[in-house]
């Protein structure tokens, strides 16, 4: 299918206070762009005794990245990494989204900004972030969250059981002649991978293991390009700091695409896809030119009250919902309850969305789940069938902009090799629901057009 076509009768996007919207923190600057000059912030120190931090390797070369900072010894024999973050300064605050930034200094360095193997930082701005729910100003820097950060109370246990701090989907978008492009994070807690897309193109991929706490990206594609890094689709992140080549600019880029909600289980939130940018989510995205929020909680897909709040409050052209795998492995609702959870999941997010083209998945092939109830009696079969039953009810009801997706055309029988554990697909299996899914919706929506 070509990107782009199809069009929505109306998108009825909702504009929650779950929504990022950074624009209103942003000052212009003089000039527009960000260019050489600007005041360094407080450095950031390991405390790990003659250790390197970000043991960063590329997929590509195999080989261990230089490091990009200083070390200096101290007293007690262990290593300190100075890491210097940019402030902005005074008179040269960044512009309004979608430009560049610039410290207004007639273009003169300041004595503290960082020039390090000749890359230099950029502002850590809100800008950059794309796909998150919403951004953590943190003391360390900011963390991306899949939830709105100040309601994590509201979300038990510990973030719909800590996944809503994990970054899926989420990326940092620019426009930038750089060949460079590296960040600092606050340390690891597993390893993990980040991909960097160059025109949409994926061009690199870094390999961190647990503990790193910096990345650089180089050899990137000559000229302006856009540029979008995925952070991973494994754990969370707190991004400390961004650096660009020291004669390089950088602008803001927004994301003007029609918007993406989806929904779902550890096979929407993609753990074991090759990288994070080879998620099937993102894979659709890309196909269907739409811009992603990824909602997929691992073993957290329960169809809680507080999930059906979050999908309405966020602003939406397309919301898919693949739900019932993780009720089925959790015990967590009987055949009884199941469809009265699906149905208020629907009619919350109604309230806002009220002609957003909306898709409901039921569970992809999962070989014994199929015929082994649950001990409450569930099997796959019987949960497709409540799934199909309430979407033809709420139809029934008058809901024309509602559909339901059968998990098995999706992702059947046939496909059941490409699964690692008889119900996660491997970094195979998930191209093949990327690849799959934007015929997959375009004949669920049965004619209904999507918004372009």
């Amino acid at each position: 299918m070509a990107r782009g076509e199809f069009r929505s009768r109306g998108s009825g996007s909702g504009s929650g206070a779950g929504a990022v919207s950074g624009a209103e923190n942003l000052k212009s600057a003089e000039s527009g762009k960000i260019g050489k000059s600007g005041k360094s912030e407080k450095s950031v120190e390991s405390v790990e005794s003659g250790k390197s931090v970000g043991n960063v390797e590329s997929v590509e070369s195999g080989k261990s990245l230089e490091r990009v900072d200083s070390v200096e010894s101290v007293g007690n024999g262990k290593n300190v990494e100075k890491v210097r973050r940019e402030e902005r300064a005074e008179s040269g605050k960044s512009g309004k989204s979608g430009k560049s930034v610039e410290s207004v200094e007639n273009g003169k360095r300041e004595k503290d900004e960082r020039i390090v193997n000749n890359v230099r930082s950029l502002p850590l701005l809100e800008e950059w972030f794309h796909g998150a729910v919403s951004l953590e100003h943190r003391q360390e820097g900011i963390k991306p969250w899949r939830i709105p950060f100040r309601d994590y109370d509201l979300y038990p246990p510990d973030g719909i059981g800590g996944k809503a701090e994990i970054c899926s989907g989420i990326r940092l978008r620019l426009s930038t002649s750089s060949s460079t492009f590296a960040l600092w994070f606050e340390p690891l807690a597993e390893d993990a991978s980040l991909d960097c897309l160059a025109d949409g193109r994926l061009v690199q991929t870094l390999r961190l293991a647990a503990q790193s706490a910096e990345a650089r990206f180089t050899g990137l594609p000559p000229g302006v390009k856009e540029l979008e890094i995925y952070l991973p689709q494994n754990t969370g992140m707190t991004i400390s700091g961004l650096a660009i080549d020291d004669d390089a600019v950088a602008e803001l880029l927004e994301d003007l695409r029609p918007r993406w909600v989806t929904y779902g289980s550890s096979i929407t939130q993609c753990v074991a896809a090759s990288s994070p940018s080879r998620t099937w989510p993102v894979i659709a995205a890309g196909e269907i030119g739409y811009h992603l929020t990824n909602l997929g909680f691992s073993g957290n897909c329960l169809m809680e009250p507080m999930a059906g709040r979050l999908i309405r409050d966020l602003p939406a052209d397309l919301i898919t919902l693949c739900v019932g795998v993780n009720i089925y492995g959790a015990v967590s609702s009987s055949p009884r309850m199941f469809k009265p959870l699906l149905i208020g999941l629907l009619e919350t997010i109604r309230e806002k969305h009220t002609e957003t083209p909306m898709v409901v998945i039921s569970p992809i092939y999962g070989t014994e789940r199929e015929t082994e109830e649950n001990p409450l009696g569930f099997t796959l079969p019987l949960m497709r069938r409540e799934i199909a039953d309430t979407v033809k009810l709420l139809q029934a009801r008058g809901d024309r902009h509602l559909h339901y997706l059968d998990g098995l055309e999706w992702f059947g029988t046939a496909d059941g090799n490409l699964l690692t554990d008889g119900l996660h697909p491997g970094p195979e299996g998930y191209e093949l629901l990327g690849s799959r899914f934007s015929g997959r919706l375009a004949a669920a929506l049965q004619g209904e057009m999507l918004h372009q």
